[in-house]
């Protein structure tokens, strides 16, 4: 995983949970004193340290894992992303548009950026008001990404119903009047007599 992710835990570590969360993280981490991300943002971190490091974010901070990952694509849409990335966000004005362009964003990353591996995105517009978005990675991180929707939504002023219909697929219903997270994942399917 790309050290931006990392740099931009620990710039919303330091603004919404303090200096000593942040340093009580570099510390459960195994990290030297003072360690920061700011000078790594483009090396490669290892893919267990990277997740852990949002374990250890959330024990710092006392707060859930999804606390720390909504906190997170908070941080990253309404704040870091577009400070860092702005251009990628021209043309779109809501959530809906942002993520039918984010695979063609992820694409261009890919390209441009040595050893990235972002998620990829496959559409499927059902209706106007209703997405379905396959998530492509091997990183199981479809949880993160909906924390990242729900970034979006801030961003823009949007709501969306989003349902998690597996590890790997949700389904987003737009033009809702909140957002809202549905957990399908685990519900059975009856399969055909």
């Amino acid at each position: 995983m790309k050290g931006t992710i990392h740099y931009c835990l620990e710039e919303l570590m330091l603004e919404k949970y303090g200096q000593d969360a942040w340093e009580n993280c570099v510390q459960l981490m195994g990290y030297e004193e003072g360690f920061s991300f700011d000078l790594a943002i483009r090396d490669d971190i290892d893919e267990k340290e990277s997740i852990n490091l949002f374990v250890k974010a959330a024990e710092a901070a006392n707060v859930s894992i999804p606390q720390i990952f909504d906190d997170f694509g908070e941080h990253w849409c309404c704040v870091y992303a577009p400070t860092l990335y702005g251009a990628f966000f021209e043309g779109s004005n809501n959530t809906k548009q942002a993520l039918l362009n984010l695979d063609w964003v992820h694409s261009v990353v890919t390209k441009k950026i040595e050893n990235a591996r972002p998620p990829r995105f496959h559409y499927d517009q059902l209706n106007e008001d209703v997405l379905e978005i396959e998530y492509k990675s091997d990183r199981h991180l479809i949880d993160l990404f909906i924390s990242l929707i729900k970034g979006l939504n801030k961003k823009y002023g949007d709501h969306s119903m989003i349902e998690k219909l597996s590890e790997a697929k949700i389904r987003l219903t737009f033009n809702v009047d909140e957002t809202k997270v549905i957990d399908r994942s685990a519900v059975e399917v009856p399969t055909e007599a």
